[in-house]
């Protein structure tokens, strides 16, 4: 089975298509974003530029987590250690998510304008992982999960985020009947127009979906200060 495709033809088909697909907090539908419609669905963990054989990538974590500490307070929990890399650039198996679709929207537009993005709509996974599971279990496991954290920083909050796990780092999405028995697939590609963008975001920022609401600090306000003065220059 493969996914099914939509190509989005204007603004007021996002809330037909939203509509239909329901996030029920994490346990129906989650929304993924992203830029270029090309990119592979995967970790950045997963993509070849970074993969590590072997569950390398999680002695990687380690590592990480161990030097972390000069920074900042880490939970105990090492899966939650992991999420915290994953929101500060560290390649890892974990896939970013939301719960809810504008978030994802706008990670399909507020970048590469002139390329297709997308937003992708998939079933939550039917096994879940917990902050309980250590990377030695994550080692040993095949097969992609669900995890919801906790809010265990202001971004996962703000994004409504939660993640894909993925073991090993380069394992996909496995594509089925959805669970709802339609005979439709457990995911949907949804193509966002590179034309399109720009009108999307601006109807984003009017539902107050933008960098300073998405990045709580000073470099999303700085961000989105600055997208504002692009727009008023026609960039």
């Amino acid at each position: 089975m493969n996914a099914k495709r939509m190509i989005l033809t204007n603004i007021a088909m996002l809330h037909l298509v939203f509509r239909g697909y329901r996030s029920h907090d994490g346990f129906g539908s989650i929304f993924r974003g992203q830029a270029d419609a090309t990119w592979d669905l995967l970790p950045k963990g997963g993509r070849k530029e970074f993969y590590l054989p072997e569950n390398r990538d999680l002695g990687r974590a380690r590592s990480w987590a161990k030097k972390a500490v000069a920074y900042s307070s880490l939970p105990s929990s090492e899966l939650e250690q992991l999420a915290i890399a994953q929101h500060h650039g560290l390649a890892t198996r974990l896939l970013d998510w939301s719960m809810n679709p504008l978030v994802a929207c706008f990670f399909a537009c507020h970048e590469k304008n002139n390329k297709d993005g997308i937003v992708y709509i998939c079933e939550m996974p039917n096994e879940i992982v917990t902050e309980e599971a250590n990377l030695n279990a994550l080692k040993e496991s095949g097969g992609v999960f669900g995890y919801l954290p906790k809010s265990i920083s202001p971004r996962v909050l703000a994004q409504k985020g939660l993640f894909t796990v993925h073991c090993d780092a380069s394992r996909k999405i496995e594509i089925k009947e959805s669970n709802l028995k339609n005979g439709n697939p457990n995911l949907i590609k949804l193509i966002i127009p590179a034309k399109l963008k720009h009108e999307i975001l601006v109807h984003l920022d009017d539902y107050g979906i933008d960098e300073s609401v998405l990045f709580p600090d000073l470099d999303g306000l700085s961000s989105h200060i600055n997208q504002k003065t692009l727009r008023m220059n026609n960039v």
